[in-house]
């Protein structure tokens, strides 16, 4: 999660990343997310791939991730399409 603010009483600009750590099984319970992760690694330009390094585990996790995506369109934005994970 990136956030950008302007301080109010320098003017300064703060940018604050935050990152959160999640295995690709807890990202597919999730199917929208599991779709659209496959579809990112999989369509992914081999040299982002190389200069955000995902060389050495794309292969393995988009066949993983394959048997989740269904090939159903998924709706814009990151909120789930449901109110609960299912169990």
């Amino acid at each position: 999660m990136q956030t950008f603010y302007r301080l109010p009483r320098s003017n300064a600009l703060l940018f604050s990343i935050r990152a959160y750590l999640a295995s690709i099984d807890e990202l597919a319970r999730v199917p929208k997310w599991g779709r659209r992760l496959h579809r990112v690694l999989r369509d992914l330009h081999p040299e982002i791939g190389a200069y955000k390094g995902t060389d050495r585990f794309r292969a393995l996790a988009v066949a993983h991730l394959a048997k989740r995506d269904d090939g159903a369109p998924t709706s814009p934005g990151i909120a789930p399409d449901f109110q609960s994970l299912p169990a």
